[in-house]
């Protein structure tokens, strides 16, 4: 009878997939405009910033699937860099303030019923749960790393 695989594998590996499907998805929206510096941007730079997503995405996804020791420190270095990312996005107001009205542009009602700032602040605390999430599975990559040998081993011949 073959053996199940390490505790947690199953768990890091679907990670991964999830990791290289969010690569796919942020490839696709390369051109979306981002909330920077008072206002939603997009040209070169936006470009650039997607693709450095989309890059540790990727790795991320690679690295966790294949159980290395560079794809633990990519999780590690990609949680540091999002939660900067979003304590940028925190601090930019006036961008997630048109961010949000341009989601909203086709449902004036919302608008009309929540005041910017009630929708400011649901962001807000979306945007931390979001980054608590992301130490927590960081948080989980390193217990992994720590307490079990999950990570892939060429079969004995």
């Amino acid at each position: 009878m073959a053996a199940a695989g390490p505790k947690g594998r199953f768990t890091i590996r679907f990670a991964a997939a999830l990791f290289v499907l969010s690569a796919l998805f942020e490839l696709f929206s390369i051109t979306t405009e981002v909330p920077w510096f008072g206002a939603l941007r997009g040209g070169a730079p936006i470009v650039a910033y997607h693709l450095i997503w989309t890059t540790l995405f990727l790795a991320m996804g690679v690295g966790l699937w294949a159980g290395t020791r560079w794809g633990y420190w990519t999780v590690i270095g990609a949680t540091v860099l999002y939660t900067l990312d979003k304590a940028r996005y925190l601090l930019d107001r006036q961008g997630r303030a048109a961010e949000i009205l341009y989601q909203l542009q086709n449902y004036p009602d919302v608008i009309d019923v929540l005041d910017m700032n009630v929708l400011l602040r649901l962001s807000t605390l979306m945007t931390i749960v979001f980054v608590l999430c992301w130490w927590g599975f960081a948080g989980y990559i390193h217990v992994r790393m720590r307490t079990a040998e999950w990570r892939t081993k060429k079969e004995e011949r």
